[in-house]
């Protein structure tokens, strides 16, 4: 194989070119490598909500827990059912809930505003979702007009601080806590006594979604007992699936990202071309010398791929470098931001990293093989000539 410090040493000499076409590949990295770390805080986020042993309940044939409903007399029978674990005080670990659309702020204007979610819950919620931890203040108590709100919506909303009174529907309600769930999409939420929110958003004799957890190894039999059950028309599952479908929007918006990208990686393929293209073109005889120093054509051909592949490599590292010091610079990998009612932070991973090197790689690889084709195929006599 030719020696890489040889294509080392061609860059350097191409120095203009060689800069141009690695700033547009780092362009191009640093807008994947964005778009990645919005993607993992998203999901991350909603994922959080998901515990292991934890499974949902809904309706048989909704797929979100705004369209469901569970009668009260479903929701004994299946809260009798073996399989589900008890709190130490032999309570069965199913909570009951309903929810319904919240804006923190609703004198805001429609740009400003966001609709997040009002949970009604009893207490044995606390222990279901049992990575809730309370921030400051306490649990609102039973059968009052009370709110705790998730931490991530308090940072945003100061007038959901403790203390607080907050008008919603007919009632006037104290905030009496501010809470944390392990980075999860609840903190988005607000979270009040059941039966006080049902009175108002008038949910009759039921609930609308039912949060259970189960003994080790009984969920194929729940699940079993739910389904031969005629006198309860439910569809269960657990929360990492449930949670892992309501992520289908993430995917949404990361295609429309990759688009732009695309785009933009497409016009670096051909920078690339056109500077190896330029390479072939002046190394002319050079080429001719290495064949006939004993380098086959293959050799020739993997140089100038190497080649254009380093050269995307350095606009990769480039790329994320910018990445990194957008999102720092900025304050985007601290302030809160949100997509519908899911607040969350931008968030750096390995794989946001990852993908960026391997388009970087990609994008060396497709501008530079057609050119370094056409230097395998050069004619030796005619290579010579130009010595």
């Amino acid at each position: 194989m030719i020696p890489i410090r040889y294509n080392l040493r061609s860059l350097m000499v191409r120095r203009a070119t060689s800069v141009m076409t690695a700033s547009v590949v780092a362009l191009v990295v640093m807008l994947l490598f964005i778009l990645s770390g919005f993607v993992a805080g998203l999901r991350a986020t909603v994922m959080g909500n998901a515990l292991t042993g934890n499974w949902i309940v809904l309706s048989r044939g909704t797929t979100n827990e705004g369209g469901s409903f569970i009668s009260r007399e479903q929701y004994e029978i299946i809260k009798s059912r073996p399989q589900i674990a008890a709190a130490p005080g032999g309570q069965a670990l199913v909570s009951p809930e309903v929810i319904t659309g919240f804006n923190p702020v609703p004198d805001a204007e429609p740009p400003s505003a966001i609709l997040t979610l009002l949970r009604g819950v009893y207490p044995i919620a606390y222990q279901v979702h049992r990575e809730m931890r309370l921030e400051s203040g306490r649990w609102p108590n039973r059968g009052t007009a009370e709110m705790v709100v998730g931490r991530k919506l308090a940072a945003r909303f100061h007038n959901l601080a403790v203390g607080s009174d907050f008008k919603f529907g007919r009632r006037t309600f104290k905030i009496v806590g501010i809470f944390s769930d392990h980075d999860s999409a609840r903190e988005s939420e607000v979270l009040t006594d059941l039966d006080i929110l049902t009175q108002d958003i008038h949910v009759a004799n039921g609930f609308q979604v039912l949060h259970v957890v189960l003994k080790p190894a009984a969920q194929a039999d729940f699940a079993r007992s739910l389904t031969t059950d005629s006198r309860v028309k439910v569809d269960t599952m657990s929360e990492q699936e449930f949670y892992a479908k309501q992520t289908g929007f993430v995917d949404q918006l990361r295609a429309l990202g990759l688009v732009v990208a695309l785009i933009l990686a497409i016009g670096s393929v051909f920078g690339a071309m056109n500077t190896m293209y330029s390479a072939v073109a002046r190394r002319t005889s050079e080429i001719g010398v290495l064949r006939v120093l004993g380098f086959s054509r293959f050799n020739v051909l993997a140089s100038f791929v190497i080649e254009s592949i380093v050269l995307a490599l350095a606009g990769g590292v480039l790329g994320e470098i910018l990445g990194v010091l957008v999102a720092y610079s900025t304050g985007l990998s601290s302030q809160l931001m949100n997509v519908g009612e899911f607040i969350f932070r931008f968030r750096l991973t390995a794989g946001a990293f990852a993908s960026g090197m391997i388009a970087a790689i990609a994008i060396g690889a497709l501008g530079g093989l057609l050119p370094a084709w056409r230097a395998s195929r050069l004619d030796l006599v005619e290579s010579l000539r130009s010595v």
